[in-house]
C-alpha cells in the first residue's frame, strides 16, 4: 500500500510539472510564437503578466481591430503587442494603439516589423513563465523530477521487500 502511494505521488509530481509547462511548449509545435505582455497597455483583454499566442500572418490579411505583435525597432529583441487602429497601405504601415491607451502609438509599425496576429492569450501565464525560466524555477523542476525518481525507487524497494516476505 505504501509503495503504491509513493508511486502515485511521483506520478502526480511529474504530471503536474508537465501540465504546467505544456501551454508554454506545445503551441510552438503548431506554429505559434509565445510572448509575454509586460505592461497594462492592452488591458482588459491582455493584462500585464499574460501570455499571447501569435501566428505569423501575411500583412494583407491583417485588418483594423486585429491585435498584432511586432518588433519595436531594428536591432532589438523588444516586441510590442497592440491593436491595429488604422492601415496606411501607401507607406505600408499599421497605426496601432494599446486598448488602455488614450491615443494611438507615436510610431507606426511597418509591415516588415510585424511578427504576426495574436490568436489568443492566457492571463498570468507570463508571470509563471518568468518564474519557470529563472534559475530557481529550473532548479525546482529538476528537484521535483529528482524527488519523483526517488519516490519511484523507494516504491520499487518496498515492493521487492514485500514480495520477499
Amino acid at each position: 500500500m505504501r509503495a503504491r502511494l509513493l508511486n502515485l505521488t511521483g506520478i502526480i509530481l511529474v504530471a503536474g510539472v508537465i501540465l504546467l509547462v505544456t501551454p508554454l511548449t506545445v503551441p510552438k509545435l503548431f506554429g505559434y510564437r509565445i510572448y509575454g505582455i509586460l505592461t497594462g497597455s492592452m488591458e482588459p483583454e491582455y493584462p500585464a503578466g499574460s501570455v499571447v499566442y501569435v501566428r505569423e500572418t501575411a500583412f494583407e490579411d491583417i485588418r483594423v481591430g486585429d491585435t498584432i505583435t511586432f518588433r519595436m525597432g531594428n536591432g532589438t529583441d523588444l516586441v510590442g503587442t497592440h491593436r491595429v487602429a488604422g492601415i496606411d497601405t501607401e507607406t505600408q504601415q499599421f497605426i496601432t494603439k494599446g486598448d488602455a491607451n488614450r491615443s494611438e502609438d507615436v510610431a507606426p509599425v511597418s509591415y516588415s516589423s510585424v511578427i504576426g496576429r495574436v490568436v489568443f492569450g492566457i492571463p498570468l501565464l507570463g508571470k509563471f513563465s518568468s518564474v519557470l525560466h529563472s534559475t530557481a524555477g529550473i532548479l525546482a523542476c529538476a528537484g521535483i523530477f529528482a524527488l519523483a525518481i526517488l519516490l519511484w525507487w523507494a516504491a520499487e524497494k518496498m515492493k521487492k521487500k514485500e514480495n520477499a516476505k
